[in-house]
């Protein structure tokens, strides 16, 4: 079949205070409000910093009003992940030297922000990711060019294209997506088992 033994899958941090920090952007959506939570508690007195959070979620996890309690004067809010990338682009716009980076949440989001992240240069040793929720996938479409959000099966219809896509473990951080090829390419109308993905 058309699984391979190729796993890219991103390894995830636990988010820390960066010692040596300036300015501390604390980006994340839905259940990755948990983790931002934990961070915020252990940043040290009197550090520069600025979160913001989305509250669409694939699990329906909602931290904004705790996070807005957390850090009244420095919580921006979102209603849907679109809004917040826009807003974290524009905030990374205006980085200066010393700024570090924590993302929180769905691995969707994250390679998203990621993305945003390295048009600034922001090194890996400048940023924190921490994978919370469900393990749903982002999939890239081969043949279409299409992204497919929130996947949780091996085998599904694109949302471009149509066509029956099985994903494969590959994970591509320029796409900030797994790859998704044609399921039935080798013999058409015979298709694998459309089973749960596993993490």
């Amino acid at each position: 079949m058309l699984i391979t033994g190729i796993k890219s899958r991103p390894v995830y941090d636990r988010l820390a205070p960066f010692p040596e920090a300036r300015l501390h952007v604390i980006v994340g959506q839905g259940s990755g409000g948990s983790a931002m939570l934990r961070l915020l508690q252990d940043m040290p007195a009197g550090a520069e910093i600025e979160v913001l959070y989305s509250t669409e979620s694939f699990s329906g996890q909602d931290h904004l009003e705790a996070l807005r309690e957390a850090a009244p004067a420095i919580c921006h809010g979102f209603a849907d992940n679109a809004s917040l990338l826009a807003a974290l682009d524009q905030r990374l716009s205006r980085a200066f030297m010393g700024t570090r980076l924590y993302l929180a949440g769905s691995e969707s989001f994250i390679g998203l922000a990621m993305k945003i992240a390295r048009q600034f240069d922001l090194n890996a040793d400048e940023v924190l990711r921490e994978h919370c929720g469900s393990l749903v996938r982002r999939v890239w479409c081969v043949h279409c060019d299409a992204y497919s959000e929130n996947i949780t099966r091996r085998v599904f219809a694109c949302t471009g294209c149509g066509k029956p896509l099985i994903v494969r473990d590959h994970y591509s951080r320029l796409m900030g997506a797994f790859m998704g090829v044609q399921a039935d390419a080798e013999v058409p109308g015979e298709l694998p088992e459309a089973t749960d993905l596993d993490s």
